[in-house]
């Protein structure tokens, strides 16, 4: 089975040499922290002997190796760090805002968590621990997420338009047939029969569009009132009356 995008984060900073003298003695530090329940004040202890931001990093690298999990980005947008231990957690907690690391704090089966929402978050503490290439990764999933979902919102907005820019031109066909087949389609302004003759051979248009076809070309608005007037000659002829003129 392939590995996870959290386990292939994990192998890599696993494999990442630490070239750093200071760096490799915080890493040494970190694996000898033991037991979650004794790690809250060895942890900081830890922190106070960084020398470097390489050492934080590397510090960071270890909270995520020993208590971290990250999602696909295909999928969602978290890091959680889960501990045993509140002690452990508020002390990580400290730490990590001390790195410039805003994490969330909750509760996930009685147990503290804390947990990175934010794709650009995730990118940055992933490159901060040495997770570089998978940092990149993770923000390319992110762009790609985002551009399918900008393109399927427009895809969504225009087939929507279409539908209510079809749809309204049905209801002009359908009152320009009813006049017709009374012989009252004629008796309407000229103006108004081009205007619905344009609508029904450019079924498709925007009003905008239909209006640059006419000569003169007529605004939005135009074209319009020009096709209310239509609608309303045949609500006048249902009722009864004359069709206006």
């Amino acid at each position: 089975m392939e590995p996870s995008f959290s386990q292939k984060v994990k192998s890599a900073l696993a494999e990442a040499e630490i070239k750093k003298k200071c760096c490799r003695h915080t890493a040494d530090d970190c694996a000898a922290l033991g037991d979650e329940d004794g790690a809250a004040a060895a942890l900081g202890e830890v922190y106070r002997r960084c020398r470097c931001e390489g050492c934080r990093g590397v510090l960071l690298r270890a909270l995520f190796l020993r208590w971290g999990t990250v999602s696909d980005p295909a999928k969602s947008y978290q890091l959680d760090l889960a501990f045993r231990n509140g002690d452990t957690a508020r002390a990580a907690h400290e730490i990590l805002a001390e790195c410039g690391f805003s994490f969330g704090e909750a509760k996930r089966r009685g147990r503290p968590v804390l947990t990175l929402r934010s794709a650009e978050a995730i990118g940055d503490f992933l490159a901060f621990i040495g997770a570089t290439g998978e940092a990149f990764d993770f923000m390319n999933v992110k762009i790609e997420r985002e551009f399918r979902g900008n393109v399927n919102r427009q895809v969504n907005f225009d087939t929507a338009n279409i539908a209510k820019q079809l749809a309204a031109a049905e209801k002009i066909a359908h009152a320009a047939g009813k006049l017709r087949a009374a012989g009252r389609y004629d008796s309407l302004p000229a103006e108004v029969r081009a205007a619905v003759e344009a609508r029904e051979a450019n079924p498709q248009l925007t009003l905008e569009d239909l209006g640059k076809l006419s000569d003169p070309p007529v605004s939005k608005s135009g074209m319009r009132h020009r096709l209310e007037r239509l609608l309303e000659a045949a609500r006048e002829y249902e009722s009864g009356g004359e069709a206006p003129t």
